[in-house]
This record gives structure tokens, sequence and C-alpha cells, in this order.
């Protein structure tokens, strides 16, 4: 089953010291979102750029991100779909072209709840779709929520959180 590979990849990688990619343009709400994986425990660190062509530019290693001591690679990306220069869906079509990504997870973070959207995301082969939440007390518990599906092996593994 798809989901318990995902999960045996990042449990893998992410025992101790994992990295996460997250793709934020708005400081307040990158800031708000450390916060939250802070809170949470989560064993992470947090890697964040600001637009779709920084997420490909990070992956790649290339430009400010060539240093890979300083830029790991993630186990997981965490990506909005609204992002100036290459939007989500243009980055995770990349993404899952690219043969050497073939396993990494990627959750889209996005203040749309569309029907569409999510299902746009999913056929580009999106891990998780979770709806960005409206309050710092709703972040947390998503920010609980995702720690419980991918570190914990919650059983309450819903395709769409929030």
């Amino acid at each position: 089953m798809a989901y318990v590979q995902a999960y045996s990849l990042l449990i893998n990688g992410m025992n101790e010291s994992g990295h996460i990619l997250v793709a934020e343009e708005d400081p307040t709400d990158a800031y708000f979102f450390q916060r939250a994986f802070r809170r949470a425990g989560l064993p992470v660190t947090l890697h964040f750029v600001r637009d779709g062509q920084e997420v490909i530019d990070y992956l790649q290693g290339e430009g400010q991100f060539a240093d890979r001591a300083a830029h790991p690679l993630p186990q997981l990306v965490l990506l909005d779909l609204k992002m100036p220069r290459l939007d989500g869906f243009e980055v995770l079509e990349w993404v899952r072209q690219q043969p050497g990504f073939n396993g990494l997870q990627v959750v889209i973070f996005s203040s749309s709840g569309e029907p569409r959207d999510i299902n746009r995301a999913y056929g580009l082969g999106a891990n998780w779709y979770l709806v960005k939440p409206h309050s710092m007390e709703e972040l947390n518990t998503l920010v609980g929520r995702f720690k419980k599906f991918w570190l914990e092996g919650a059983s309450d593994r819903g395709r769409k959180a929030a």
C-alpha cells in the first residue's frame, strides 16, 4: 500500500534529524508554521523557500542552494499551490518527472479547499493535501495530526485533512 511505503520512507529519513522543505512566500505564515512544528516536538529541521522556482533550485542544489551541508535534500516537501514564478502544480509536476525524486514525499499545504485543486494535486502525484487553517490553534492541531500521520503511524490516514 502506498501510504505504508510513504510512511516507511519518511520514518527512515526522519528518525532523529530529518529535513522538510517548506515553500511559503509569506514570512508571517512561515514564522507561525515553524513555531507550530517546534511546539509539536517534531525531530525535523525546516528549510524555507519563497517560490516555486526556489523549490526546484533547492532540490537541484543550484545557486544559493548548492551547499548540501547547509541545504540538504529533504525527505518531504510542503508545497503551497499559490506561489510566485512557478505555482505548486508546476513544481509538483516537475518533481514527479524527475527520476531521482521518486521517493520524495510532497504534501500540498494550501489555502484552497476546492475539490478541483485537491483532485488535480493528487492526480499530479501529491502524497497528502492539507488545507491551511485560519488560526494558530488550528495550525497547532493540524501539525499535531501531521506528526501522528507521518511519525507515529496513526490509523487516521485521510487523503484530506483540515
